[in-house]
């Protein structure tokens, strides 16, 4: 069980590093995400897929930590 659990985690990890790298920057600062950028929480087309597979993956991540921490105890 503990095995599969590590490389479920190892895999959520490989995940969002790909994920997030594949994003193309927006290049527009901290300023745009506070002024009213449209698009920060989601987009459309191939970026949008690109953030929601990073955020599902992220969020994998940081379930299976804890439950790596609750099983090793």
């Amino acid at each position: 069980m503990q095995t599969i659990v590590y490389i479920l985690y190892i895999l959520a990890a490989l995940g969002v590093v790909l994920f997030v790298l594949l994003q193309t920057p927006k290049q527009s600062g901290l300023s745009s995400g506070m002024g009213g950028g449209s698009d920060l929480f989601g987009g459309k087309g191939y970026e949008g897929g690109l953030i929601r597979l990073s955020s599902i993956c992220g969020g994998l991540f940081i379930v299976l930590a804890l439950v790596l921490n609750f099983i090793s105890k």
